[in-house]
């Protein structure tokens, strides 16, 4: 196994060093190359997740702390849900351009 993570950008040559085994990471030149309603979404996830942790690490109740991290947990899972399909699936499969091509294989030919 490498050290080093590619950016997911597949026309992209950046790495980063590896943190975990199943670590996928856009490189913030590609990130800031998506559409500002995507970059604004994610990052609202990112900040949802992280106001969690932070009232988790303040609360003492036992019983808030579990309902806080089935919050966190809902978050996290949109933040994945929201990487899969609007950042990493258009990267690795773009529209294909508009050409003689596309038209035949949506006419069937």
């Amino acid at each position: 196994m490498s050290d080093r993570v590619p950016c997911i950008n597949p026309r992209c040559r950046r790495t980063f060093k590896r943190e975990h085994d199943s670590q996928e990471i856009i490189c913030g030149k590609c990130f800031r190359m998506l559409p500002e309603a995507v970059r604004k979404e994610h990052r609202g996830y990112w900040r949802e997740i992280r106001k969690w942790d932070r009232r988790i690490a303040r609360t003492a109740d036992e019983m808030k702390i579990v309902r806080m991290r089935a919050i966190r947990e809902r978050a996290s899972y949109y933040l994945g849900t929201h990487w899969d399909a609007f950042i990493k699936g258009p990267l690795l499969a773009p529209d294909k351009p508009a050409g003689l091509e596309t038209f035949l294989e949506e006419i069937g030919l």
